[in-house]
């Protein structure tokens, strides 16, 4: 980690005032005498040096993978995910000896859930993955919007099923998930744009620095939500073959769109930075919690097939789950409603 290092200004001629350049800086950079450096002032009010006349993003940014140490599961999957998600457009996957086919099977999955993400060359001990998604064609806002939508769906596919007794929109849940997952990378790659070059910023819509990390926890906070909503279909079709009563069905539906509810108010409000609905959706979610208690008790007492009982309690469970994160993404709303003055809060100059 290196040193804060305080340098005093002098003052040249009559008004000009000027500061030394740290030295190792300079030479890490390559900088000569009578080079040229750009300075940038930063939303914070600091300023931002940049050799040269303009800052250029390095396109076709790569990286290399080698294989041979990532011998644990899943090992794979994360280093090509984690360089997809830092901008790396070239990603190439190297052995000594030949690719196992674990690697492989880890290679093509993980393309295949990385949007834009493609395999153009492989031989016996390297694969080589190219991105060719253009991240700023995308608002981050409109990719959170998708996923809320496939969210919403997903639990109406499972409450359909539910109450109609028709397995179908519950079995295309998973599909959901996916795109969900799909999503979620992409937005994750956006925000790192970003870190890395503010000026991309208003290429996808964010509108301060301070937003980053909001961003990512509303991200993966929906990303997590999603993960329930799968859970909730998986288990829909785990009853289709058990009997079920319909009173039952009608009030797991019924919970279902209240917690869907929820998640549209919340997420509402953290769009439209609406700080009274963010609060009343914050307060709804104590009631549901209690009201997933109370139904999961009544399943429990009145449902004689275990099996069916414990379907029913993880749905209960992870709805119940899906309204508690909720109140991550109303928090957050709140939270970024006072970075500006209003009748509620003002900011006095």
């Amino acid at each position: 980690m290196r040193l804060l290092q305080v340098r005093k200004i002098q003052k040249v001629g009559y008004s000009t005032l000027t500061v030394s350049l740290p030295r190792d800086w300079v030479e890490d950079v390559k900088l000569m005498p009578g080079d040229i450096i750009s300075i940038r002032r930063e939303p914070d009010g600091s300023l931002k040096l940049i050799p040269g006349t303009e800052y250029k993003h390095e396109e076709g940014e790569s990286c290399i993978i080698n294989a041979d140490l990532c011998d644990s599961p899943h090992l794979l999957t994360r280093a090509i995910t984690g360089n997809y998600i830092l901008g790396h457009d070239t990603i190439q996957i190297t052995t000594k000896e030949e690719l196992t086919k674990m690697h492989l099977e880890e290679i093509r999955t993980t393309a295949r859930r990385l949007t834009g993400l493609n395999i153009v060359e492989q031989t016996l001990n390297q694969v080589t993955l190219q991105s060719f998604i253009d991240a700023t064609r995308f608002s981050v806002y409109g990719l959170m919007r998708r996923l809320h939508v496939i969210i919403s769906s997903m639990l109406d596919a499972s409450s359909e099923a539910l109450l109609e007794g028709n397995t179908e929109p519950a079995a295309e849940v998973t599909q959901m998930e996916d795109d969900v997952d799909r999503i979620y990378w992409l937005i994750i790659r956006q925000l790192f744009l970003v870190l890395r070059d503010r000026r991309r910023a208003t290429d996808v819509g964010v509108d301060s620095p301070l937003h980053i990390v909001g961003n990512r926890v509303i991200a993966k906070t929906l990303e997590e939500i999603a993960d329930a909503g799968e859970e909730v279909g998986n288990e829909v079709l785990v009853l289709k073959d058990q009997h079920i009563t319909s009173d039952t069905s009608r009030k797991i539906a019924k919970f279902a769109v209240q917690v869907n509810t929820i998640l549209e108010h919340s997420f509402t409000a953290f769009l439209t930075g609406n700080i009274k609905l963010a609060n009343d959706t914050l307060e709804s979610i104590e009631s549901a919690e209690n009201d997933a208690s109370v139904l999961t008790q009544e399943v429990l007492i009145h449902q004689k097939n275990a099996s069916v009982a414990a379907s029913v309690r993880i749905i209960l469970w992870n709805l119940s789950q899906i309204a508690r994160y909720c109140r991550i993404i109303g928090e957050v709303a709140i939270n970024r409603t006072m970075e500006t003055p209003s009748e509620i809060c003002e900011l006095p100059q």
